[in-house]
């Protein structure tokens, strides 16, 4: 199951809408197979683990990181596909909550006498970690956001005044790319657009690039942004509440995606939900990103801590308003600290009221 993990692993920026999976088959204690789903429209992992075991899979275990599908998508049904092969046991770590299967890939492979063990405790957790995008969406039509900042030790984001500066070191923006890479888009507003001019493009690591997106809510747009200019590099849409025709015209001339929105930050996200994009990393500055988690709206957050100290004057982390008292203030859980040069990265949840 271990082996089946690391596979899905390898999906990471390339399956979405669909879920992250791996699957290994087993013959006599032999690893036969191997598989993971590489993206909408490719096998799934089961059916690519069965097509490298081939005859060996007739009588073997195939362990699954998710619930064998049982329903006819763009690929044909895995559990219909582990029955042919010959396959007499299955270990899944975590059943599958899409509506169309829920259950009926277990029943399936039962119904032909196939062992079905679903697993629980960590391998569970696991899964459900791996494919926390996907749950939230079926859950909610939402998106999981994952707010990234780099922060000096007393909190800051950027100079006084707000101007911009590289708290981070070399191996902190090298993951951070790694995040880009592994993420369905990257989030800005307007305002980070315009104090930075970033190109939110994956450079200092092998991956592809998310699609870049663009929320405004007032239409005040650079309309000479090098991300408005580097179309080619990788996708931009712009969400706008508001925007002036004449502004329209002149980013879609230019390549750019726009789509207005209506009802506020739940709305914009939705539609990117829509769009598939599930995993979001959010890059904006301190005042998006305190409006998003006022709204419920991120789900984590990677803060790069570096050691500096910035002073008086400089923008925080986060824009929030003072708390009443600590049972009001948010709070982190699963937290987990990861160095990174000279710098420590949290990982962490936010806590679910």
């Amino acid at each position: 199951m271990d082996l089946a993990f690391d596979l899905a692993e390898r999906g990471r920026g390339l399956t979405h809408p669909n879920p992250r999976v791996g699957s290994v088959v087993v013959q006599a204690a032999e690893v036969v197979g191997r598989g993971f789903h590489r993206g909408a429209g490719t096998l799934h992992a089961e059916a690519e683990a069965l097509a490298e075991a081939g005859e060996r899979a007739r009588g073997a275990t195939l362990y699954c990181t998710l619930e064998p599908c049982a329903h006819e998508g763009r690929t044909p049904p895995c559990a219909d596909a582990i029955v042919a092969a010959g396959v007499t046991r299955v270990v899944a770590a975590l059943q599958d909550p899409h509506p169309l299967v829920d259950g009926r890939g277990f029943a399936r492979l039962r119904a032909d006498g196939v062992q079905v063990d679903v697993l629980a405790g960590a391998p569970a957790q696991r899964a459900a970690r791996l494919n926390a995008p996907f749950i939230k969406n079926l859950r909610t039509g939402l998106p999981l956001v994952t707010y990234k900042a780099a922060v000096s030790l007393d909190g800051k984001v950027a100079l006084a005044g707000g101007r911009p500066a590289q708290l981070s070191g070399p191996e902190s923006q090298r993951l951070v790319h790694r995040m880009r890479a592994d993420a369905d888009a990257v989030l800005i507003g307007a305002g980070t657009l315009r104090a930075d001019d970033p190109r939110l493009t994956v450079r200092l690591c092998e991956g592809r690039n998310p699609v870049r997106v663009v929320l405004t809510s007032s239409g005040r747009l650079p309309l000479g942004a090098q991300l408005f200019n580097g179309v080619a590099e990788a996708p931009v849409l712009v969400l706008a509440e508001k925007l002036s025709d004449t502004d329209e015209r002149s980013l879609t001339g230019a390549g750019v995606e726009v789509e207005r929105f209506a009802g506020g930050l739940n709305a914009a996200l939705r539609l990117l939900a829509v769009r598939g994009l599930l995993d979001i990393l959010l890059e904006g500055g301190p005042t998006m990103a305190a409006a998003l988690l006022a709204a419920g709206l991120v789900d984590r957050v990677a803060l790069f801590v570096t050691p500096l100290l910035v002073g008086r004057g400089a923008p925080d982390v986060l824009a929030l308003p003072a708390v009443a008292s600590l049972q009001d203030a948010p709070r982190l859980t699963h937290q987990r600290w990861q160095t990174a040069g000279q710098d420590m990265l949290l990982h962490a949840d936010l806590e679910v009221a």
